[in-house]
């Protein structure tokens, strides 16, 4: 991990740090370096840095591992996703999705598959975390030190399936939705995952729902959005004209799911519609530019990866936020090039910024002055 001068480019003084050693639940099993890649975006919390690792394209035996990282003191703790285990994968993968925070001494993140018993959750509540989290939406709680422990789960299940046929939940990140939009009463606090089978799940944070603890032994979620497409990303969400959530499906479409509440009261994802053009395999996740909530002021940001096996022909897309007649308005594309996978625009002052693949900066935004 290296700590870089935004102005002089130089390295910190007492950096870089290796990242090395036992996972505090899995002791014996140290970090395997060259069976690892950091996938997820990183979450600075507190003065600590967390971040979490994934397989090297899923090659050999690998172990998913969240670290978390005190930038004063230069402290490294580690964590597995299958405690006992450097082989039974469950990577934290999340397509480049950040981990979550959504308060003081809060992670959230999800895992992809596992492999072998014990891997994935069996039926159980979630506010008891078993040793084996693939498959799952994981909260933890920061403790004083900045170590952090597994306090809440959610797993699909089906998560034996997800593990066999490779449609792991961890494809997608999650994303704590604004409670002043979203949310109710009894669900103040929501979350929306969506993975490589496309159910798109709404989750109360603060009560995950383990796995099997809804009637019957089903899926205790707050709401389940019928199948779609796969997502390889994280959904972007736009709090204007009564809320809505934004998905890129691989190999499928944009599509917008309106937020609403149900009779009974419950929070619910209704697809409202979808982009008339289609996103390629690995093309990236939305983001949303707005004037705070003001209707008419959004617009929807994605990436398309291009005609290129390399993501050759790239376009970074707009489309308006809320769909006419159930299609979502294709404002302007604009060429970039090469693009990089899973590849997310930055927004800031009215400016969007891409890098792209051939080694460039392409900056789109209103003119500095106007005729």
């Amino acid at each position: 991990m290296h700590a870089v001068d935004a102005q002089s480019g130089a390295e910190r003084s007492g950096w870089p740090v290796t990242v090395q050693g036992d996972p505090v639940n899995a002791p014996g099993k140290p970090f395997n370096a060259y069976r690892s890649l950091q996938r997820p975006g990183l979450l600075l919390l507190d003065g600590h840095l967390y971040f979490g690792f994934g397989s090297l394209c899923g090659i050999g035996d690998y172990i998913g591992t969240l670290a978390g990282l005190d930038t004063a003191t230069r402290k490294l703790t580690l964590w597995s996703t299958v405690a006992g285990s450097d082989t039974q994968r469950a990577s934290i993968r999340m397509a480049g999705s950040g981990l979550v925070s959504d308060g003081p001494g809060r992670i959230i993140l999800a895992t992809a598959n596992g492999q072998g018993a014990g891997a994935s959750p069996a039926q159980g509540p979630g506010n008891k975390p078993p040793g084996g989290l693939g498959e799952s939406v994981i909260r933890f709680a920061v403790n004083g030190d900045g170590t952090f422990t597994p306090k809440d789960f959610f797993s699909p299940t089906n998560n034996a399936t997800l593990d066999k046929k490779d449609t792991d939940l961890g494809s997608g990140g999650p994303v704590a939705l604004p409670a002043d939009v979203f949310g109710t009463p009894a669900h103040p606090r929501l979350l929306v995952q969506v993975g490589k089978d496309g159910r798109i799940f709404l989750l109360d944070r603060d009560d995950l729902g383990g796995m099997g603890q809804g009637p019957g032994g089903t899926d205790k979620a707050v709401g389940i959005t019928s199948p779609h497409g796969g997502v390889w990303g994280h959904p972007a969400v736009w709090g204007g004209d009564g809320g809505y959530v934004y998905t890129v499906e691989n190999f499928g479409e944009l599509r917008a799911l309106k937020y609403s509440v149900t009779a009974s009261g419950t929070p619910q994802l209704t697809s409202a519609g979808t982009s008339a053009e289609d996103f390629l395999k690995m093309s990236g996740s939305p983001v949303v530019t707005s004037d705070g909530t003001r209707s008419g002021s959004a617009l929807v940001w994605v990436i398309w990866s291009g005609t290129g096996q390399y993501g050759e022909g790239g376009e970074l897309r707009a489309y308006d936020p809320v769909p006419v007649g159930g299609t979502l308005r294709l404002r302007r594309s604009f060429p970039l090039g090469t693009v990089s996978k899973f590849s997310v625009p930055a927004t800031d002052k009215g400016r969007i910024y891409v890098g792209t693949k051939d080694h460039h900066l392409v900056a789109l935004g209103r003119p500095s002055a106007f005729a």
